[in-house]
């Protein structure tokens, strides 16, 4: 049976489907240095392909190279058997092989071992190699550095945090490097990549003051610019080799569309398919909670407890085990975020969904579709089930366009910012600590600026060699610790079970040593449940919201912060329970510096730096199960640890003592407000949208379009009462995101009593009311709007995005001016701002198009509600939105 006969009786719910067909692959042939090489080639099985030789060639010709080539093309191949021959040539030669996951080094360091024992067989040689990665106790780091092998597998953060740092200690490795290869050189990018950079400048300074000049290989998907991309990562340069000339199988590309089932049911059905039949399968969504959310959903499933989530914020030894039981087919289906995009071996499979297209367009869905279908003699299938999201009816209404761009697999824009001066400053501090001096021109403009910095903050100090007479940059103050290359910032936060005495060992560690080898020692004991960044902790774990992980509930308690380490305590709850908390923010941003101004069709469009204020004043409880999770609240609330009023959903008063919350609904919610708001301040990089005073018009439009309307129907004075009564700035506070809920609830009494049902009227009396809160939910939609669709055109993840709009913008220079704000969510910027300011003229043009084929009447996932907004997408005008792109791109009359 065919994968694609496999899914036969879901054929209703399916709306596209292509075949690609099995094509053969090209192979060469290459004499290495050593003969024994090309017998370990006959040895292992292999047939050089076209794209490996040609990747050799410069190699040995003394290039730095760039492979970018699909999954399962056989890069690692290159670099393994260049290992070997120069092995052979010179044993004293080492090697440093960099990955950005343990994970994914766990799985390499198993292939190279195998290929490593063949070797032996044929040489009675091995290479010595070993694994350094932060999980490495103390006492074997010590063994490795006294066993000095050649072979070295590690990850960017322990270059950062311990080869680098203490560099005397790996000079044998250093002073000898012939190879240095960093694999999948695509994920570094956003912060990551910015600080990858100047890490990887760091490596280079140290490298050659030993006087010592490797050569580069570097690994990655697809990218349309590789010599470029990796040039700026590295500062050197690149031959690249692109073309993939390896088999690929028989592959179906199937877009689910939901029709007789809603999207989490069509996703179980399909699963339920596919895994009944033995077809390993993955499951990718874009969020932590989509995963855990769809585990629930399959709690009830026969299929249950041979599903797993697999996230990376699980601790190792959990991962390791998931891994472990899926390659061994204990495990059939996997419900994973992007953790399982890069290399690691999780056994053979054949399928991959995917739950909607991910936030950065077809970036992930290219790697993670790679996934499937490794082997040439087998089919693969590739599924989608389309949500009801903009990105996702965009390729639904482009699929040839999708077709096109999964085939090639190219990846588009791929910046790399080294211009961030938060993360710029504490690398040249860095740096400056590891080498001691720096001449004054070592640096260049940038990095010169940055260092004065320094010289002011008394970290260094700027001088005058009197033998030489050149400025020297010195070190005055070193850098105690160094932060995570993760995130701009300094801080990590970590959910642990709420146990008394981890509170009291934590609080009796001296140093950050200490607190970091007990913080290994709770992840691999199941203490630590999960490890998030700055953003994901006030988004999802202030005092009292809900929290999902490998489908149990947990409730976000007090917080201990020690230094830059946080610990948020939780307890479990019912793990049936249906409840969710969706943080309720507002945002204050403030330009700090314009960078660039053009203009499109009279809105004036600016790139600069930008301070973002986000304001966390509380949060919304939902589901079925709100009544027995607000009565925990309550217990939280009796203790000190929640700080704030929780309020009822009935009526918007105070919640003043425990009772019966258990009949509630979904229709209902209850509300939590801080008595101090959380405040996240940082500053980044954005554009700007300044819109022309004459959209001012277009609420007065609305009014009057939908009034007359209403007015005609005969119920003019109905709609006239319930228009001036039902104000949507006045029951926000008391009703959040059910606002609009309880407006159309409202309409439609009033018209029930008064003997009337009429759908349309009451559309278009809300329309009215809509009216009245302004220009500004037009600038809202257009907002969340821009932000759905950046991804089509520039592979930036819309997740790292954030938006704003005003009415009337409070700041210069464009103080009392409608203006729309995209900023990059990454602290200092990463480069994405300037992507989205080149292509802001597409973008209007297209967000029009985009709302005018919408088909629903009043806004809806795929064209402006965003899971993201801070006002629960209240708010929102998609009509006033439209009308507003009209009069500005000059389509009023069409």
């Amino acid at each position: 049976m065919s994968l694609f006969e496999v899914l036969k009786p879901l054929k209703s719910e399916i709306a596209r489907v292509h075949v690609s067909p099995s094509s053969g692959g090209e192979s060469g042939d290459f004499t290495f240095n050593n003969p024994e090489i090309n017998a370990l080639l006959d040895e292992l099985g292999f047939t050089l392909y076209r794209h490996q030789v040609e990747a050799l060639e410069k190699l040995y010709s003394g290039k730095n190279i760039v492979v970018t080539t699909p999954t399962a093309s056989g890069k690692s191949e290159i670099f393994r058997l260049a290992i070997f021959d120069s092995y052979l040539s010179d044993p004293r030669k080492t090697y440093l092989l960099v990955y950005p996951t343990r994970a994914l080094i766990n799985n390499q360091f198993e292939k190279f071992s195998l290929q490593n024992l063949t070797f032996y067989h044929l040489t009675e040689k091995r290479i010595h190699a070993r694994i350094l990665t932060g999980d490495l106790p103390w006492s074997e780091r010590k063994n490795l550095v006294r066993e000095k092998p050649g072979v070295v597998f590690t990850t960017p953060d322990m270059l950062h945090y311990n080869i680098l740092r203490r560099w005397r200690d790996y000079e044998w490795l250093l002073r000898n490097l012939r190879y240095l290869v960093v694999d999948e050189l695509h994920i570094y990018r956003g912060v990551f990549g910015s600080n990858a950079a100047w890490l990887f400048r760091r490596l280079l300074f140290r490298l050659k003051r030993l006087g010592v000049k490797p050569q580069v290989v570097a690994l990655s998907a697809t990218l349309r610019n590789p010599e470029d991309f990796a040039g700026k990562l590295f500062r050197l340069k690149f031959e690249a080799v692109t073309r993939a000339t390896n088999p690929f199988p028989k592959r179906y590309l199937v877009l689910f569309e939901p029709r007789n089932r809603d999207e989490r049911q069509l996703l179980k059905a399909t699963v339920e398919r596919l895994a009944g039949e033995g077809i390993k399968t993955l499951v990718f969504f874009d969020s932590r909670r989509g995963t855990e959310k769809l585990m629930r959903f399959l709690l009830t499933s026969p299929l249950f407890h041979r599903t797993s989530t697999y996230k990376g914020t699980l601790p190792k030894n959990v991962r390791w085990g998931i891994e472990r039981d899926f390659r061994e087919g204990k495990l059939l289906v996997l419900l994973t975020t992007n953790a399982l995009e890069l290399g690691i071996d999780i056994g053979d499979l054949d399928a991959v969904l995917n739950y909607g297209i991910p936030p950065d367009g077809l970036f992930s869905l290219i790697q993670r579709f790679g996934r499937a279908g490794r082997k040439a003699d087998r089919e693969a299938l590739n599924g989608i089930v389309l949500r009801r999201n903009g990105l996702d009816y965009y390729y639904r209404e482009h699929f040839d366009e999708l077709v096109e761009r999964l085939e090639k697999g190219v990846i588009e824009y791929m910046p790399v910012k080294t211009d961030n001066e938060r993360i710029a400053k504490k690398h040249i501090h860095y740096l400056l600590t590891e080498l001691g001096i720096l001449d004054w021109d070592e640096l260049d403009g940038f990095e010169r600026k940055i260092a004065e910095k320094l010289v002011i903050e008394r970290k260094a100090d700027l001088k005058k060699n009197p033998i030489t007479g050149k400025l020297e940059l010195r070190l005055r103050r070193p850098a105690f610790s160094y932060s995570s290359l993760r995130t701009a910032g300094d801080e990590s936060f970590f959910l642990v079970k709420d146990e008394p005495w981890v509170r009291g060992r934590l609080m009796e560690k001296a140093s950050t040593r200490e607190l970091l080898n007990f913080i290994n020692w709770l992840k691999l004991r199941g203490y630590i449940i999960e490890e998030v960044d700055t953003d994901e902790y006030h988004r999802s774990l202030l005092p009292g919201m809900a929290y999902f992980s490998r489908g149990e509930l947990y409730m976000a308690k007090d917080r201990l912060s020690l230094g830059n380490f946080h610990f948020v305590f939780a307890r479990q709850l019912n793990r049936l329970w249906d409840v969710e908390t969706f943080a309720s923010k507002r945002e204050d941003v403030e330009i700090l510096e314009v960078k660039e101004e053009k203009s499109y069709k009279g809105v004036k469009i600016g790139l600069g730096r930008l301070r973002v204020r986000h304001i966390y004043t509380g949060y919304a409880i939902k589901g079925l199960d709100t009544g027995n999770y607000v009565a925990e609240l309550m217990k939280l609330r009796e203790k000190g640890v929640l700080k704030g009023e929780i309020f009822s959903p009935a009526t918007g008063e105070r919640v003043e003592e425990e009772g019966d919350f258990s009949i509630l609904n979904w229709e209902k919610f209850a509300k939590v407000e801080f008595e101090k708001p959380h405040v996240r301040e940082f500053e980044t990089g954005g554009i700007w949208l300044v819109f022309p005073d004459s959209i001012r018009d277009v609420p007065s439009e609305e009014f009057q379009e939908f009034f007359r309307k209403a007015a005609e129907k005969g119920y003019d004075e109905t709609a006239f009462h319930l228009y001036e009564t039902l104000d949507r700035r006045r029951i926000f506070p008391l009703y959040l995101g059910s606002t609009s809920f309880m407006i159309k609830k409202r309409i439609d009494d009033a018209l029930q009593k008064a003997g009337v049902k009429d759908e349309e009227l009451a559309f278009l009396i809300k329309k009215a009311i809509d009216s009245k809160d302004g220009v500004g939910s037009a600038l809202h939609a257009i907002e969340h709007n821009l932000i759905k669709i950046a991804p089509i055109f520039t592979y930036v993840d819309s997740r790292e995005l954030g938006g704003y709009s005003y009415a009337s913008f409070p700041g210069e220079p464009y103080a009392g001016s409608p203006v729309v704000f995209i900023y990059d969510g990454n602290e200092g910027g990463a480069g994405l701002a300037g992507i989205i300011y080149e292509n802001t003229e597409k973008l209007m043009e297209k967000s029009l198009e985009h709302l005018k084929s919408c088909p629903c009447r009043d806004g809806c996932p795929v064209c402006v509600l965003s899971p993201k907004c801070g006002t629960f997408n209240e708010f929102l005008d998609k009509w006033a939105a439209k009308r507003v792109w009209e009069r500005i791109l000059g389509e009023e009359s069409k």
